[in-house]
């Protein structure tokens, strides 16, 4: 595992604290995420989900716009993919 940049460092930081080295693995390895609708969760819950494009069931994070997402996706060093 390549060492996490300072924003990914940041966000694994902020993550369940049994999902740390998951995520971590993920971010550093600059995986393929999706964005997509979510309605699994309550409405404090923002609308769009970044997951992982080869196990959909793990949530990078959530936010209020595709846009928003992708753009959080990018600082984090993941590729988003259709």
């Amino acid at each position: 595992m390549r060492t996490l940049t300072p924003a990914q460092a940041a966000h694994v930081a902020q993550v369940h604290p049994e999902c740390r080295v998951e995520m971590a693995e993920y971010l550093s390895a600059g995986t393929d995420v999706v964005i997509g609708r979510q309605n699994d969760c309550g409405s404090d819950v923002p609308a769009y989900a970044i997951a992982v494009a080869a196990r959909q069931d793990f949530w990078i994070d959530c936010c209020d716009t595709p846009e928003e997402a992708k753009a959080l996706a990018r600082s984090l060093g993941l590729t988003v993919v259709a």
